[in-house]
């Protein structure tokens, strides 16, 4: 009877996991568009012919680093074997891809392994089916950034709040505290991300006007968040409302952040946040 509730929950989490990935993948697949400049610059263009051979595309870009690439497919249809990418620094890697592209379509983002680099050339492997022309882009490196997921204005009889985020605001990898107009008496934080699980931080801490919780990491690399659920410590003071705004990092570097409050009931201090005055 135990061994079958564990295959049953074990099925359960191999059932959700490959569906959060699918949303992610699915979100940098919608970000990822030949005129979405923002985020994806041209790196550069090959036209080829009814052949199989490789080509080359000198890129010589230096200003920006990129975190993986892309390519679209015009005027006939083509079967891209492999790339090999050249960085600036001398270095290279091969990307396998093995895949047939119909006129008019693209790749799939393809990250570059490990890295965030300067691309000096890239080589191509094809087989054309006729004259075509193959647009290579980079998306380009983003730094870290936290984004404002909302804010609570705090009464003295106000027991807990919840900040509704929805899966359309990114993916992050670490969440801060933001404190204004007057002291927070925080209990816990729950972060429920969107595949239904949840982490939850034991704080129990009073965090002072103006100041900031440390970065508190998320499990997992990157996480889409669907809400944020605070729990405050009973207040009796009749002094004006503390307004508090949760803030998560987003972007594909990493949070490098410190842990912040800990998940197993760790007490507060004021190690735990920092003046942002």
């Amino acid at each position: 009877m135990i061994k079958r509730a564990i295959l049953a929950i074990a099925s359960a989490v191999a059932l959700f996991l490959p569906l959060a990935n699918a949303e992610a993948q699915q979100r940098r697949w919608e970000d990822w568009r030949p005129d979405n400049r923002t985020d994806w610059d041209l790196l550069g263009s090959t036209q080829i012919g009814t052949r199989i051979e490789r080509d080359a595309i000198d890129i010589g870009r230096r200003e920006g680093r990129f975190n993986s690439i892309g390519f679209t497919v015009t005027g006939g249809d083509a079967r891209v074997e492999e790339l090999k990418i050249f960085y600036g620094g001398g270095e290279s890697d091969v990307l396998r891809v093995g895949e047939v592209f119909k006129a008019g379509s693209r790749s799939r983002p393809i990250d570059l392994p490990g890295r965030a680099a300067f691309i000096q050339r890239i080589e191509i492997a094809y087989r054309a089916f006729g004259p075509v022309k193959i647009d290579f882009f980079g998306e380009k490196r983003r730094e870290a950034q936290w984004q404002n997921l909302g804010c609570k204005g705090v009464g003295f009889l106000d027991a807990n709040d919840v900040i509704r985020v929805g899966r359309r605001e990114g993916a992050f990898s670490a969440i801060k505290l933001q404190v204004s107009d007057a002291k927070l008496r925080l209990n816990r934080i729950r972060v429920v991300f969107g595949d239904g699980t949840a982490q939850s931080f034991d704080v129990r801490s009073v965090i002072p006007a103006g100041a900031e919780t440390r970065p508190i990491d998320l499990d997992g690399r990157r996480r889409v968040i669907e809400r944020v659920d605070l729990d405050y410590l009973p207040s009796i003071s009749l002094k004006r409302s503390s307004n508090v705004c949760v803030l998560a990092l987003e972007g594909r570097g990493g949070p490098g952040a410190g842990p912040g409050f800990g998940d197993r009931g760790d007490r507060g201090d004021r190690g735990d946040w920092r003046d942002r005055r």
